[in-house]
């Protein structure tokens, strides 16, 4: 390997250095040996200091001169790719060096609702390796897109939530430097809510801490709630299906609502004698 000595692009580089000089050349490459273009060459002393700085040439070669006779760190970085540091030993000859450097890579997708298909806007996207470290994050746009980059090769969880949803994770593997594609549907939790009133009241004033039970097709208990001092109940991220509410307070009142995905259901019960679902 010969690099164009003439041919590097110095930036910042250190003073011509007291003591005669060393020269540092080497070729940047990928892992399939292809060569990497304008790789920025850092080159630190034994004191923690900057020794000197350069940008590669278009074929992956670089040319650097530092003070002969000590060790150095070399550090290669490129964009869209992980950075490298060696150490590099600089006497009076050149030192001929080959630094390859690991590709980053991208990933993204589009987050949709299974009610609908719809796109979902606004959704929050967590990317974590597999030690459970969050290493990147994005919001989706109006159209549900999604995306991150620099990521490195391996396998990931990426985590979606959004209001009104139940979240999702899913397992996505990225190799190399190929922009990885992974869409999400998320399952739309419904809610069910309403208003208790008195119906033996001539105002009809609504009834505070009424006990509401939900329970499910099967008739199992499903939740329970207080209505507040408004008469208000809520049940939210509710899964589709069909739900039978109870209220209690005065003679109960039941009724069997079907719920779909999706949907914010409201139903509203009138106790009492005059009371009717």
């Amino acid at each position: 390997m010969q690099p164009n000595i003439n041919g590097h692009r110095d930036e910042g580089d250190s003073s011509p250095p007291s003591s005669p000089g060393g020269t540092i050349r080497g070729d940047i490459r990928r892992a399939d040996g292809s060569a990497i273009a304008d790789a920025t060459v850092t080159v630190i002393d034994p004191n923690g200091r900057q020794a000197a700085r350069s940008v590669g040439n278009p074929d992956g070669t670089f040319v650097i001169r530092v003070a002969a006779g000590g060790h150095y760190v070399l550090v290669v970085s490129a964009n869209g790719h992980e950075p490298s540091a060696v150490t590099v030993a600089v006497g009076s000859s050149p030192v001929d060096v080959e630094v390859t450097l690991s590709s980053m890579a991208a990933l993204g997708g589009v987050v949709t609702t299974s009610a609908t298909g719809e796109p979902v806007a606004k959704a929050t996207v967590a990317v974590a390796d597999r030690t459970g470290q969050v290493t990147a994050t994005a919001v989706t746009s109006a159209d549900g897109r999604w995306d991150v980059s620099g990521l490195s090769g391996g396998t990931y969880t990426v985590i979606v939530t959004a209001s009104g949803c139940d979240p999702v994770a899913e397992t996505v593997t990225i190799d190399g430097t190929a922009a990885a594609t992974i869409d999400v549907v998320l399952r739309t939790a419904a809610e069910l809510g309403g208003v208790i009133t008195d119906g033996t009241a001539a105002d009809g004033s609504p009834v505070a801490h009424s006990q509401v039970a939900l329970l499910d097709d099967a008739g199992e208990m499903a939740a329970s709630a207080l209505t507040d001092e408004h008469g208000r109940y809520l049940f939210a991220n509710l899964a589709p299906g069909d739900y039978t509410v109870i209220a209690n307070g005065y003679a109960p009142v039941a009724a069997t609502i079907d719920i779909e995905a999706g949907r914010v259901v409201t139903h509203e019960f009138v106790l009492g004698a005059r009371g009717q679902a």
